[in-house]
């Protein structure tokens, strides 16, 4: 089902709102007249049903609402992961700024060239629910750079310290985000009972007796249509990076944007009031 993400958001409200609907409105026109004839419905029943109905509706909305806070709680920490490994990345390229040359150059190179693939390939990618491994090959590329950097004073040995510090860090977070991708969501289990407890309570206004068609179709409606928003938002928010609310490369992009400017070396001789 990955490509509902695929489409306009609009348009996956209408394909999980609509056939909500129609089915709803369908199996309520077939079956009204059996269901009033062999459970004796009248409106001396309605009483008892509406107890019952809301006592299904109560159980189930506290359901859709522990999902729905649990869902969108996921989507702000994967979203703060993006700023973390952006952030990280903003540290790193700060504490190589204090090595010497030519090492720092190519080391801040190696940084932006990571920040162009998560950008223009790896975010691509998590939009397909994929984790392209082209980040792990940079990343490992300027560790082996980093290894050979020889300090002359203890001053540059506290400086190279720090910077593995700030690349152990940036590997934490990056993990984490790509762990992200693919092991968030709500689970089969869980959706089976979101569907199958929707489709339970929606029955039980089938057994509400009123005096017309008409009226009844369209509380029916109502509730057909409220049931396929809630469905349609979680399905919208579930995947983090997918869709069109999923979460955006812009932490990154903007990280990349204000790069040079990070590098204190090539920044004291600008003059800041202009």
């Amino acid at each position: 089902m990955n490509w509902i993400y695929d489409i306009p958001t609009w348009a996956l409200g209408l394909l999980i709102i609509g056939p909500i609907l129609l089915v709803s409105s369908t199996v309520l026109i077939l079956c009204r007249t059996w269901i009033y004839d062999n459970f004796r419905l009248s409106s001396n029943t309605n009483d008892g049903v509406n107890g019952f109905f809301s006592a299904m509706g109560m159980l189930y909305g506290l359901l859709l609402s522990l999902v729905a806070v649990s869902t969108w709680q996921n989507l702000e920490y994967v979203d703060g992961l993006a700023n973390k490994e952006s952030t990280a990345i903003v540290e790193l390229y700060r504490d190589v700024s204090t090595l010497e040359e030519p090492a720092k150059d190519k080391l801040h190179q190696d940084l932006e060239d990571y920040l162009n693939y998560i950008i223009n390939v790896a975010w691509p990618g998590h939009k397909l629910g994929k984790v392209p491994s082209g980040g792990t090959v940079i990343l490992t590329h300027f560790i082996g750079r980093l290894s050979t950097y020889h300090t002359t004073n203890v001053e540059q040995q506290i400086f190279l310290a720090e910077v593995f510090t700030a690349y152990n860090r940036l590997i934490d977070v990056r993990r984490l985000r790509m762990h992200a991708v693919a092991d968030t969501g709500i689970g089969p289990i869980i959706w089976t009972v979101i569907l199958v407890g929707g489709a339970l309570t929606l029955s039980g206004g089938f057994l509400i007796h009123l005096p017309t068609l008409k009226g009844h179709l369209f509380m029916n409606g109502l509730f057909s249509i409220l049931l396929g928003l809630m469905i349609f938002l979680l399905t919208a928010i579930d995947q983090p990076f997918r869709g069109e609310m999923g979460i955006s490369p812009n932490a990154y992009s903007t990280t990349l944007a204000g790069l040079k400017d990070l590098d204190f070396k090539n920044t004291m001789s600008i003059d800041v009031s202009k």
